[in-house]
């Protein structure tokens, strides 16, 4: 004999959903309280022993203290980021794995005809420091101020030979900004990396360029083989105290440049556990060895998030600005 079933009632199908939301939404609380359950990685897309490795993992270190669980790092070098951001959104969204994300995510995009869209497969969760970007010439060159490099280019036929890092990197892109703001006619000679740009420099190959504030750009300005004319921003910074801002030399807001990194992670990760996350990593940021390390050493300036909204909100007006700076200066990847 075949039994026919009574039909479900629209109230108890509604109370079976009223019960699946609210033993998930619990169960994400449970995970997010639980949470971390065991070690974290960290994955950086550049290689070991540079500046971004040093902060790092510095901060992998601080984390750990915090989290209570072991924080690893994950060397992911290659393809300007790419290669890191694709394994952190292969991963699961579990805040298991994270990004350490800079600049380069806010010029990828426009330069690396990328598969994944960051304004929507990433949350960010903290800006951990912010990294000035200095005016650089040799140490034996006739340029004393910016001043002198604007009047020279504009006497020189083509215009001075600026070194870079590469194309779409932030000494180029702090060059364009220069160059476009104030007029100044530059031949830009590309290399790969920003070793061998530095060297050019030395050697005089080129006349000038820009770069990111590190130990190693200090002991070079210190020790007079670099000359900073200016750092590209409004205030000075105290690893070169000497060295006058941007804004003290009269140039415009639309010269200044800052490099940034931060923390973000693969969208979908609980709100609890990105919460968690933030203040782990404001702390961790906060902390005396990690300043020393990074403020100190490498002459950054330790900038954390409020709230995961605000370094959102940041990082999007970041991937605007470069966005229609390469769009505008044609900039096409090598």
């Amino acid at each position: 004999m075949i039994k026919i079933r009574s039909p479900i009632r629209p109230r108890s199908l509604l109370g079976a959903a009223l019960v699946a939301v609210v033993a998930g939404t619990l169960g994400g609380v449970a995970r997010a309280e639980s949470y971390p359950e065991r070690p974290i990685t960290l994955v950086v897309g550049f290689s070991p022993g540079g500046a971004a490795d040093t902060v790092a993992r510095q901060l992998a270190e601080e984390l750990s203290k915090q989290l209570g669980q072991r924080v690893n790092v994950d060397n992911r070098s290659g393809a300007s980021g790419n290669i890191a951001t694709s394994a952190v959104l292969s991963s699961p969204a579990d805040g298991y794995t994270l990004l350490f994300s800079a600049v380069n995510l806010a010029t990828n995009p426009w330069l690396s005809g990328v598969k994944y869209d960051t304004k929507t497969d990433l949350v960010m969760v903290s800006q951990i420091t912010s990294v000035p970007v200095v005016m650089l010439v040799s140490g034996n060159s006739n340029f004393r101020q910016p001043v002198d490099l604007v009047r020279s280019a504009h006497k020189t036929e083509g215009g001075l030979k600026a070194g870079s890092g590469g194309i779409g990197t932030s000494s180029h892109l702090a060059l364009e900004l220069f160059s476009r703001s104030l007029n100044v006619p530059v031949i830009h000679v590309p290399y790969r990396g920003g070793a061998p740009a530095n060297q050019a420099l030395l050697a005089r190959e080129v006349d000038l360029m820009f770069d990111l504030m590190s130990g190693g750009l200090k002991q070079m300005v210190d020790s007079g083989r670099m000359r900073a004319l200016a750092v590209m921003q409004d205030k000075r910074v105290s690893a070169l105290p000497d060295v006058k801002s941007a804004a003290e030399l009269g140039m415009p807001p639309e010269t200044y440049v800052r490099s940034w990194q931060g923390i973000a992670v693969k969208a979908g990760t609980p709100k609890a556990v990105v919460d968690k996350l933030h203040k782990a990593v404001v702390a961790a940021a906060a902390s005396s060895s990690f300043s020393t390390r990074v403020g100190d050493q490498l002459g950054y300036t330790v900038v954390t998030s409020k709230q995961p909204d605000d370094f959102q909100k940041f990082y999007l007006a970041e991937l605007a600005r470069w966005g229609s700076l390469i769009k505008t200066a044609n900039i096409k990847p090598e």
